[in-house]
């Protein structure tokens, strides 16, 4: 399907030869007297109003329509117009965080609506049109809208009419000035970033093992010059004393690996790095601390981190941004088996500090914390962590914002705005000292669990250890990453948040993380 943007004026839109003409429209101002938000439209274009005075009925009962799908198209080229209630538009540049995220789920539930109905139909050609294009926020918003509802998880079913027709050809977006055609490019290297993130998120455990995160680490850096990518196997990670990232995988026959891509888009190559680490635990079945089967299956979303990870790796390849950024996949499978590292175990980390192994089902923050040490030779200018890792994060917060904890609060400041602009939320969590307790054991530096402890909270004081003094975030992402239990359902978050924040992180920043009011 090709997706393309062209100069197209809400005036002369009823010009588009297409199968479907798609229309986001107020419609207080379509069938009433209330102005419209956009001072370049004080009145109707007359191709709409010839196809609104071929409506049956009453237009007073169609203005109360959330949609209104048009056969009689007089006046417009189209063979149809679907006409989609817009009447919550608001500037997205000038509104209140609150109000600018309801616009964005709302463009989302009209972006899914219309896949669905031009799937229905079905056509080949479809044109949006919108008058508030003018509105550049606006536009890119609806863009990453229309994107990412049109995602369809391609997945293992074998008979014809399993398959999702393919109908749709292209899609053409029609915006009124030519400042604003660029926009489709970033929305595009956007989409590829969130569609690889969610397509190794629904593979399923047999499949996207450790060495497929690994074959795609190198097929992203074989695309680029600007990406390399080196795979530590688990012979290297022994012998780098990486105890706890190795104890994780030891009960699988999948081997452990650690993918470590460096992308170099800087003007110059020894500006300072910033670090992503994702957590890519491939299936999680809790090891000995077996984990009870109802729900079990979910567990390949608890590589969602490492997916988030390789999706923006992939948009920085493609947009090239001026920016140094190293991806590290934390990548492992968690099996029982008589190799399995046990509960009571101690382990000796990269770093050197040891932990008592209380719950085998607590071995994401081990890969993590194994990673962020090897992390600090590369002297960041600041590491952030991504995992699926706590259950206490969907009690906390649910799915609608991911946990954030760090030890730098310009670093938490500047991420946290970043998931505001984006519509890709976290809240903050902390990490004082006074929950550091919990982790104490007697015969090791730390335990890897809390008891009687907010499991969020200590997870990120157990990571918290590994830091050093650099700058450091980590976000829990286990309630957004994927829906509970509705299938082929990975998000991509917080691959928006981690965009918003990098593509601020310019040379000219100076890594001062200060994030501008622009949408992604």
């Amino acid at each position: 399907m090709k997706i393309e943007a062209r100069n197209i004026s809400f005036v002369k839109a009823g010009a588009c030869n297409t199968d479907c003409l798609i229309v986001l429209v107020d419609f207080d101002w379509l069938f009433g007297d209330t102005p419209q938000h956009s001072e370049s439209l004080l009145s109707k274009p007359q191709w709409l109003t010839a196809v609104l005075s071929a409506l049956p009925g009453q237009q007073s009962e169609s203005s109360k329509s959330k949609h209104l799908l048009i056969s009689e198209t007089l006046g417009s080229k189209a063979k149809r117009i679907l006409l989609v209630n817009t009447n919550n538009y608001n500037k997205l540049a000038e509104c209140d965080a609150d109000t600018a995220h309801k616009t964005r789920q709302s463009l989302a539930r009209h972006a899914t609506f219309i896949w669905s109905t031009l799937f229905e139909l079905p056509v080949k050609k479809a044109c949006v049109i919108t008058p508030f294009a003018e509105d550049h926020h606006y536009t890119q918003a609806l863009l990453d809208a229309l994107l990412f509802a049109s995602y369809r998880f391609k997945g293992f079913k074998t008979s014809p009419e399993s398959k999702s027709p393919d109908y749709i050809k292209s899609i053409i977006i029609g915006v009124e000035q030519n400042e604003l055609l660029p926009d489709i490019d970033l929305a595009m290297a956007i989409h590829r970033g969130k569609s690889l993130t969610r397509d190794l998120a629904n593979l399923p455990g047999n499949i996207c093992t450790p060495s497929y995160f690994a074959k795609t680490a190198e097929v992203l850096a074989s695309e680029s010059p600007l990406l390399t990518t080196e795979v530590l196997d688990e012979v290297m990670l022994k012998k780098m004393g990486m105890g706890a990232y190795v104890a994780v995988g030891q009960g699988s026959e999948q081997p452990t690996c650690m993918p470590v891509m460096h992308y170099k888009g800087a003007e110059d190559p020894d500006l300072p790095s910033i670090v992503l680490i994702g957590k890519g635990i491939t299936f999680d079945t809790g090891g000995i601390t077996l984990k009870k089967p109802p729900g079990m299956q979910n567990m390949i979303y608890d590589m969602c981190g490492g997916a988030t990870v390789m999706g923006i790796m992939a948009t920085l390849i493609t947009l090239r941004l001026p920016i140094n950024v190293i991806g590290i996949i934390a990548t492992a499978e968690n099996m029982p088996d008589g190799k399995a590292f046990r509960p009571g175990d101690i382990l000796t980390t990269l770093s050197g500090q040891t932990v008592e192994i209380i719950s085998t089902d607590a071995e994401g923050r081990l890969v993590l914390c194994d990673a962020m040490t090897y992390a600090q030779q590369f002297n960041p200018a600041a590491i952030i962590d991504v995992a699926t890792l706590t259950g206490a994060h969907i009690v906390s917060l649910g799915s609608h914002a991911s946990g954030l904890m760090s030890n730098s609060q310009t670093l938490s400041s500047a991420l946290l705005e970043a998931g505001e602009l984006s519509g890709d939320r976290a809240w903050a969590m902390p990490i004082w000292d006074d929950y550091q307790e919990s982790l104490d054991s007697f015969a090791a530096d730390m335990r890897n669990s809390g008891s009687n402890s907010p499991g969020m909270i200590t997870a990120g004081c157990f990571l918290s250890r590994f830091a050093g003094n650099t700058p450091w975030a980590h976000l829990d992402i286990a309630g957004t990453s994927f829906q509970y239990g509705t299938g082929n359902s990975a998000s991509s978050r917080p691959f928006s948040l981690l965009f918003a924040f990098l593509s601020q992180c310019s040379e000219s920043t100076n890594y001062q993380w200060t994030i501008s009011p622009v949408l992604y």
